[in-house]
């Protein structure tokens, strides 16, 4: 098969764009990558890996999400989350253009890189990224990823192996998603003093609460759009308003300075009675800024001795 090529355009200004292209290898839809000479020292993988990483720095020498990422942080520098963009999007079916947020402009091709970077935590997203939507809404996301999750059960069942239409396969899935989010985020503290990236992945990472908390309540909140295939009085009305959550959630994002806060206490009252701490209490993810020390990253040996990116999961 013909490789795929997807394009990314972020107009800053009228004299200012970054324009990042992505090519996918036409059989495996790995991203086909060129040499990056001299990646910083935060790019190894052993410089806080992730705890649950299969790869030895003995055998890989850097990690294959950190060197993509190396070059979205280092064109990024000087950007605030918030600073309007105007992204284009150009693959081979269509090309769209919307003017928002760069983080949210960043998420969306973060949503491209993370399944093809070449990490084996990611790879069961890979056929997310071959059909690619930019800017997908949180029901977009939703209906897709559990869309792919039971085609590939479908794909399983005709295969000597045992296959199920539960989910607990996907909520898995996002649970160890949100061990290499944090990994990951652990990696930046320190490396530059723009939130863009940072606060792209905590959008990335709130889906990691968003679709497991879906699943748990039968995904009720979407019930509704399946009604001519259910039987007269199947149709419950749900109780549950995760997806308005999420959505205020990411409308809340920038004035939080894209934190997870884990101490509500922390929090004034008004925020309290926000919709979004719903979302927030299910997660202790932390992108929270350190001084930089002058041009390089903190040093890779923790005070413990740890190269390793050691942190507490919440609760199930």
């Amino acid at each position: 098969m013909e490789p795929v090529h997807i394009r990314y355009l972020i107009r800053l200004g009228e004299d200012r764009t970054e324009t990042f292209e992505f090519t996918l290898d036409g059989t495996s839809f790995e991203l086909i990558t060129n040499d990056i000479p001299n990646p910083p020292d935060w790019t190894r993988l052993g410089y806080k890996q992730c705890p649950h990483c299969p790869l030895s720095p003995e055998k890989t020498l850097r990690c294959p999400l950190a060197l993509q990422l190396h070059d979205i942080v280092d064109r990024f520098h000087d950007t605030n989350s918030i600073d309007k963009v105007e992204l284009e999007v150009v693959t081979m079916e269509r090309r769209v253009i919307q003017t928002l947020d760069i983080q949210q402009a960043i998420a969306s091709m973060l949503d491209l890189i993370w399944p093809i970077c070449g990490c084996p935590k990611t790879t069961h997203m890979k056929p997310l990224a071959r059909f690619h939507l930019p800017v997908a809404s949180e029901e977009e996301t939703v209906f897709r990823v559990t869309g792919m999750y039971l085609l590939a059960q479908y794909f399983l069942s005709h295969t000597s192996h045992d296959a199920g239409i539960e989910f607990d396969g996907l909520t898995k899935i996002y649970k160890e998603s949100h061990v290499l989010n944090s990994a990951i985020a652990s990696r930046l503290r320190g490396v530059t003093r723009s939130d863009s990236v940072k606060n792209a992945i905590t959008l990335i990472d709130m889906y990691s609460m968003l679709v497991p908390a879906l699943l748990e309540d039968q995904l009720a909140e979407m019930r509704g759009f399946f009604k001519a295939y259910l039987p007269e009085g199947a149709l419950e009305v749900a109780t549950t308003n995760h997806l308005e959550k999420a959505k205020a959630f990411r409308m809340e994002l920038a004035p939080m300075g894209g934190v997870f806060e884990e101490a509500k206490e922390e929090y004034d009252e008004e925020r309290k009675n926000k919709a979004i701490d719903a979302i927030l209490s299910r997660s202790n993810f932390n992108l929270e800024l350190v001084p930089m020390e002058g041009e390089s990253p903190p040093a890779p040996e923790d005070e413990q001795g740890s190269n390793m990116a050691v942190f507490k999961l919440p609760d199930d």
